[in-house]
């Protein structure tokens, strides 16, 4: 039996954490193992990812792709770069 998604736009989840959720969750936890301080990162993982959460709650979708691209983090190459303000013709 296959289990098909009740919404098509739904972005993927594993147990009840979206996928963006779930790197936070991976970082903090790989950060953890190399550092030998697992079980505390783990604790703070989850706060982020409730706090995570909670923020994402009250904005629009790609909010914080928005956000990484402000910052130049993010580079689209159909967008000219973020640090350009002002366009002359």
């Amino acid at each position: 039996m296959t289990k098909i998604a009740r919404y098509i736009d739904d972005p993927p989840q594993i147990f009840f954490w979206d996928i963006d959720e779930i790197i936070i969750f991976g970082m903090f936890f790989g950060i953890g193992m190399l550092a030998n301080i697992l079980t505390i990162m783990i604790f703070i993982a989850i706060g982020v990812n409730l706090l995570f959460s909670r923020v994402k709650q009250y904005r629009s979708d790609g909010f914080f792709l928005h956000i990484l691209y402000w910052l130049g983090i993010l580079r689209l190459r159909e967008c000219p770069p973020s640090y350009i303000r002002s366009y002359y013709e």
